[in-house]
């Protein structure tokens, strides 16, 4: 029986520059059930028709969300310095994991979504704590109000403030931390943008082109940074990766925690909307401002202190998501 999936509350500001509702696309990665059997599994719960586009993928079409791809890990199975991992998938299932990507949707779609992380778990979905190999993840891809508005350049900045907070409260899994898929942003790059005024994304790019070279950050913002001006994403950032222009950004930090009972993507959904609400909140993102200055001058002051200034200051503004 499919439980009945938690309530996602709305971020602070739920609709685009243009007046539509904000969607938010998911990735969900974990071991167990083959790609062909979450396609399946898929299907049943949403309806749709299972397409299998060879290279350990299938496709359910027409669900009552459009097209959701389900496939082995896709950075791996492109790697093309791994020639015996093409041949030899099917021998490394445990480790590598299997992704439900979604398109892009609604508050209320993803909280219908979300029954699907119950039906994995009955089948016997397993996450990043089920094993210490296990460095599974969900990403999380919010479309952004507008490229240039207030609110995404302020998010930035929130993130890059609150990410030493975030990784303490979601208590990533080690084997992630040791991974190169979820980096902290260099603290060089956090102190550039807490004392830094932005106009535009344009002026946030040339920030980051100093300080980030790859994609593999717990808050990936090469997609929408492509979206928004392609011609100087591929002038300042030479990345070997391919990278689709998209208008959201791709939070990476969250674990995959799918076959834990009182798990659900409310956890990854919360972590992101604290993030938001920071934003949001002019007085509260500048006493962080001000705070960070004052941790950054203390070099050898140990990052927990900074997580416990942050608690601090979320409580006593009220500005807490509920985690």
């Amino acid at each position: 029986m499919t439980e009945i999936s938690p309530t996602l509350p709305p971020l602070p500001v739920e609709q685009t520059a243009d007046g539509n509702d904000r969607l938010c696309g998911i990735e969900i990665e974990f071991a167990g059930p083959t790609e062909h059997e979450t396609g399946d599994l898929i299907a049943r719960e949403f309806g749709g028709t299972v397409k299998d586009g060879g290279d350990h993928s299938v496709t359910v079409c027409d669900t009552e969300f459009g097209d959701i791809g389900v496939e082995l890990d896709i950075t791996l199975r492109k790697r093309e310095d791994l020639p015996f991992l093409k041949e030899s998938l099917d021998a490394f299932r445990g480790l590598i994991p299997v992704e439900v990507v979604t398109p892009p949707l609604s508050r209320a779609q993803l909280e219908r979504f979300n029954s699907v992380c119950t039906a994995l778990r009955q089948a016997g979905a397993m996450g990043s704590r089920s094993g210490v190999l296990l460095g599974f993840g969900v990403h999380l891809n919010p479309e952004v109000v507008a490229p240039d508005h207030r609110h995404t350049l302020d998010t930035i900045t929130a993130y890059a403030l609150l990410e030493p907070w975030l990784r303490d409260k979601e208590k990533v899994d080690t084997t992630r931390r040791m991974m190169p898929f979820v980096e902290a942003w260099p603290r060089a790059l956090i102190s550039e943008l807490v004392n830094t005024t932005f106009e535009s994304l344009a002026d946030v790019m040339q920030v980051f082109a100093r300080h980030v070279t790859s994609r593999n950050q717990s808050l990936d913002l090469f997609p929408l940074f492509k979206h928004a001006e392609p011609e100087l994403f591929d002038k300042v950032f030479n990345v070997e990766d391919k990278t689709s222009a998209r208008p959201t950004f791709h939070f990476r930090l969250p674990d995959s925690r799918i076959d834990e009972a009182d798990w659900s993507l409310l956890q990854p959904w919360q972590l992101w909307r604290q993030v938001e609400l920071v934003a949001a909140n002019e007085a509260l993102l500048s006493a962080l401002r001000s705070a960070w200055k004052t941790h950054d001058a203390a070099w050898f002051e140990r990052k927990s202190v900074w997580v416990q200034t942050i608690d601090a200051l979320l409580a006593s503004n009220g500005a807490r998501a509920d985690l």
